[in-house]
């Protein structure tokens, strides 16, 4: 699995279900969740919010996979701008666009933490600390952990 497009696509004999699908995202931004945590991050900044579509071109797209765009992630897509702080809960939403490559953007806290996602589920954390400590908690989740 690399994208929510490959939903319904089979891998090594199984196929990728919705929910399925779900789990593996939900593991990738539990894992953001523990980072900001364990570093003490209020809220990340998002910056160069780029869509991928017109918002007409996205709701389309997205009609395919419609119990995984509920309103508020449907917002958060239309209603989020350059410089803007956003909360935990809004950094959930924002990150499943960005995993589902609806939206690009710079995601950070000023010298502690910058979030990359990139395409195929690449995931890259940068940090102002080792998060050697929390490094389990993430692997319990089923990410596997590579430091640089």
């Amino acid at each position: 699995m690399t994208a929510i497009s490959d939903i319904g696509k089979s891998f090594e004999g199984e196929g990728l279900t919705i929910e399925t699908y779900k789990q593996v995202e939900d593991s990738y931004i539990k894992a953001i969740q523990l980072v900001m945590d364990y570093l003490g991050v209020p809220y990340l900044l998002v910056n160069n919010v780029i869509r991928s579509f017109s918002y007409q071109k996205f709701l389309e797209n997205t009609k395919e996979f419609d119990e995984l765009y509920p309103n508020d992630l449907m917002e958060v897509y239309t209603n989020t701008w350059d410089i803007e702080k956003i909360d935990k809960e809004k950094v959930v939403l924002f990150c499943r666009l960005l995993f589902r490559e609806d939206i690009g953007s710079d995601v950070y806290f000023p010298r502690k933490l910058k979030v990359f996602i990139g395409y195929d589920y690449l995931m890259g954390v940068h940090t102002s600390k080792s998060i050697d400590s929390i490094r389990p908690a993430i692997e319990q989740l089923g990410l596997f952990v590579v430091e640089h």
